[in-house]
């Protein structure tokens, strides 16, 4: 379900007048049941993870029904009255069919086209999880997964919309377009019951909701086909089942990779039981039921049967929804010492971004009655930066699925997440290690050098003095206080022994104990003693103290907000020899240093 969360615009007239026509045939309009949102937690583009709170939604009165979230005249669909029912968003309404959109509708119903819904919503307030945090919504319990949780917790409906496919894929539309409801008061009474009834039965089977509508089924036929698909069946010859979901098949995958840790954190107890219960004993046993899940004969040969799976929607999909699964955990694993001191930025295209020093010069000044707010100026305090485009293919060809070996695609996967990671670690400490502009330097205050330089508590109390009496031009004090010492592999003994000892041999006569102790967070980076790599920059002896990421000493910028790799199915490849599916993995970002006066650089002497 794509649900449409920016703040809404609506216009209204103040007066519209539509002369009522006669229906032809006393025909009623076909009716239309939606199960609007499932209540559970949406992956939505531009947003990330999503839930609404049904109990704050005003969905009072009737609803637009549109196609596609179209507002336009020739995709109204029709009407309806929204109910919130067991936790989940129902809509029951009619369709008005004198449209072109509504026709194509009617057609695909006709057709049994699986047809899903999705919901225009207007958030009037919002609440956001860290992961793991758990919210009660919905009659459930909510968490927050890798990346947090955005929940709706009061907003407005302002239109359902019929799509062929959502984000929320148990969503259900269910049309009675098969055929005519005459103008009969009784008659339509006994059918608002029958899919009331319905609707009661199936609030755990939205697909069986649609089917049940349709087909003109009643209450009794409805519940024997809930009991069917509630029981649980042995495997079928050939240790399949031809009822799965790709989620499912992707879990089966994981455990058939040997990825148990990865499932159990990914997906819910129902799909790993149902996972587990396929028996699935060979790589090709997931080739026949993505083939059964689309709707596919199955080839005779394996060749065959492996090159039709690969060419269906269901088993591309469900490897590279797992190899993203895997390489974002191994992305996440992975060290990123530059979070403790970096701000993070959203940019929306591969322009030149500018961004403001924090210490740009200038305070507030006092008004006087009736006076005139001076202009401050920040012309010398913009630093620039962009991002870039880095990527590669993965891929799997047929013979390691009729080989059953699908390990190598899962190592590739976490080790291209680990990669992934490593190539922007690069280009961080890359950025800082090449001082662009003499950003560390006696002119701004911010460099140490000589025989004090070396680490101790003497050069790191004078560097803690240097970042706290950074002052503008102006000489007003700026009030940047150090947060991280990020030290190179070679000085970590020394750094722990400074922030971490209790206490610190003095001279005779003086305090004991140790001032420094945690007073600043410590990160070690092996990249600010990688000569090999970044060259003469580097260093055993240099260390940095940095102030807070909310200082922006330093950006780190990534395409839309996007801070992970995205992976996408790029194609089957076909050839007399070898058939391949490949997914690219590619990740947008950039870094730039932006305000000397947050961070300080001692030399050391090697």
């Amino acid at each position: 379900m794509t649900t449409m969360i920016e703040q809404e615009l609506v216009l209204t007239a103040a007066k519209v007048e539509i002369a009522a026509g006669q229906r032809e045939g006393g025909v009623k309009q076909p009716t239309v049941n939606i199960v609007a949102y499932t209540g559970g937690v949406m992956r939505v583009g531009g947003w990330g993870n999503i839930a609404i709170n049904l109990a704050g939604l005003d969905c009072g009165g009737l609803i637009p029904l549109l196609v596609d979230h179209d507002t336009g005249l020739d995709n109204v669909l029709g009407k309806g009255e929204a109910a919130v029912q067991a936790g989940q968003l129902r809509v029951a309404g009619s369709i008005v069919g004198s449209t072109a959109s509504a026709r194509k509708v009617l057609d695909l119903a006709r057709d049994g086209f699986p047809l899903q819904a999705s919901v225009g919503v207007a958030p009037d307030e919002t609440v956001r999880l860290a992961p793991g945090e758990k919210m009660e919504i919905n009659g459930r319990t909510v968490v927050a997964p890798k990346g947090g949780l955005t929940v709706v917790t009061k907003g407005t409906l302002r239109e359902v919309s019929v799509v062929t496919l959502g984000c929320d894929g148990r969503t259900s539309v269910a049309i009675a377009a098969s055929r005519g409801v005459v103008d009969d008061d009784d008659v339509l009474a006994a059918e608002r019951v029958r899919v009331a009834g319905i609707m009661k039965l199936t609030a755990r089977h939205p697909e069986i909701a649609a089917k049940a509508v349709s087909n003109g089924w009643d209450a009794a036929r409805t519940e024997l086909e809930v009991l069917r698909t509630s029981r649980p069946t042995a495997p079928m010859a050939g240790g399949y089942r031809p009822a799965a979901t790709t989620e499912v098949i992707e879990a089966a995958l994981a455990f058939r990779m040997g990825m148990s840790k990865t499932a159990e954190k990914h997906f819910k107890s129902d799909v790993l039981q149902q996972a587990h219960d396929l028996g699935i004993t060979h790589c090709l046993d997931l080739c026949r039921m993505a083939l059964t899940l689309d709707g596919q004969e199955i080839p005779v040969g394996r060749d065959a049967m492996v090159k039709a799976a690969l060419s269906t929607m269901s088993l591309p999909v469900a490897l590279g929804d797992l190899a993203s699964k895997n390489l974002l955990d191994a992305y996440s694993d992975a060290p990123a010492t530059w979070r403790s001191f970096a701000a993070i930025r959203s940019v929306a295209d591969f322009k030149t971004n500018t961004a403001i020093r924090p210490s740009f010069v200038g305070g507030l000044e006092q008004v006087a009655p009736g006076g005139e707010l001076k202009h401050g100026t920040v012309k010398e305090w913009l630093a620039s930066y962009q991002i870039d485009t880095y990527g590669k293919l993965l891929g799997i060809d047929r013979r390691d699925l009729i080989n059953d070996d699908l390990g190598v695609f899962a190592e590739a996967s976490a080790a291209m997440g680990k990669a992934a990671m490593r190539k922007l670690n690069d280009l961080v400490f890359g950025v800082l290690l090449a001082n662009e502009g003499n950003f560390f330097s006696k002119a701004n205050s911010n460099y140490i050098d000589g025989a004090d330089s070396n680490l101790s508590t003497w050069s790191l109390s004078n560097a803690i003095k240097a970042m706290i009496s950074q002052r503008d031009d102006e000489g007003n004090d700026l009030d940047i206080r150090p947060a991280v010492l990020l030290v190179p592999p070679a000085l970590e003994t020394t750094a722990r022994s400074l922030l971490e000892s209790e206490y610190i041999m003095a001279q005779v006569d003086l305090p004991t104990g140790n001032s420094l102790r945690n007073v600043v967070k410590l990160e070690v980076e092996p990249r600010l003693a990688n000569a090999q790599k970044f060259g003469k920059q580097t260093s055993n002896a240099h260390w940095y103290l940095f102030a807070s990421p909310a200082a922006t000493a330093m950006v780190v910028a990534f395409l839309n907000g996007q801070q992970s790799p995205t992976i996408e199915f790029q194609g089957i490849e076909h050839d007399v020899n070898t058939l391949a599916a490949h997914w690219r993995v590619y990740h947008d970002f950039g870094a730039a240093m932006i305000d000397p006066r947050a961070a300080v650089r001692s030399k050391g002497i090697a």
